[in-house]
């Protein structure tokens, strides 16, 4: 169901399953910036969670305009993962991490990159006690995926998890706004700074040859001025 449009709602993530035979699901959606997440209608296959107009049983939205839209995707994440432990054997112990990498995924094609060389992501935070920085990167990637790890990198770092909980940085202007917004939308190269970390699309690294995606699903674009550790 994940790439479906219901009721206007672009389908980010899903999960259904049959618990005593009777099917029971959870979705996460999004639609001009605002998201939400709701239970499907329970019934009696993996087809049957939305009605023949797109109906489903319940759903929390989230689209107050005095929030920025990274805030108001976490938000709908948090209660995603909530309804997913209520609905029938829809939660295991990786459904946090895979439906936060659906949103980062979702928005790392939101821009089309097609024609854009292949790129690296890469974080760089400060070292404990005074150390030296710490830097956390990928191989040389399609544009699409580069930007997917960059999101990656973002969601998964303590000090912008730490900017989450103050209000402030949860307002439309705000700087943590400012750095989710240059994400979601680069086009290309970017570079980023908030809170000590810095977070950047370059096109310079090195491909990882062992990676079977090469030789199966992606084709190598490397930028002309690519340049290598």
């Amino acid at each position: 169901m994940t790439g479906m449009t219901v009721q206007g709602w672009r389908l980010v993530q899903t999960r259904r399953s049959e618990w005593r035979g009777v099917f029971d699901g959870v979705f996460l959606g999004e639609r001009d910036g605002a998201w939400v997440a709701g239970r499907m209608l329970r019934g009696k296959s993996m087809r049957d969670g939305f009605g023949e107009n797109g109906q489903w049983w319940y759903a929390t939205y989230y689209d107050s305009e005095f929030d920025h839209e990274a805030y108001r995707a976490l938000c709908a994440l948090r209660e995603y993962i909530r309804l997913s432990k209520r609905a029938a054997d829809c939660w295991n112990g990786l459904f946090d991490q895979r439906a936060g990498e659906s949103i980062d995924r979702y928005w790392s094609r939101r821009v089309p990159l097609d024609g854009v060389a292949d790129m690296s992501a890469l974080r760089v935070r400060p070292g404990h006690l005074g150390g030296g920085d710490i830097r956390s990167s990928s191989h040389m990637l399609p544009a699409a995926e580069a930007k997917y790890e960059l999101l990656k990198l973002m969601r998964g770092a303590p000090a912008l998890i730490e900017l989450f909980r103050d209000p402030e940085q949860c307002r439309a202007g705000s700087d943590l706004h400012a750095v989710y917004d240059a994400a979601i939308n680069a086009a290309g190269t970017v570079n980023l700074a908030v809170a000590g970390n810095r977070f950047s699309l370059s096109y310079d690294g090195t491909y990882n040859d062992a990676d079977e995606n090469w030789r199966h699903a992606w084709t190598r674009s490397p930028h002309p001025d690519r340049r290598t550790p």
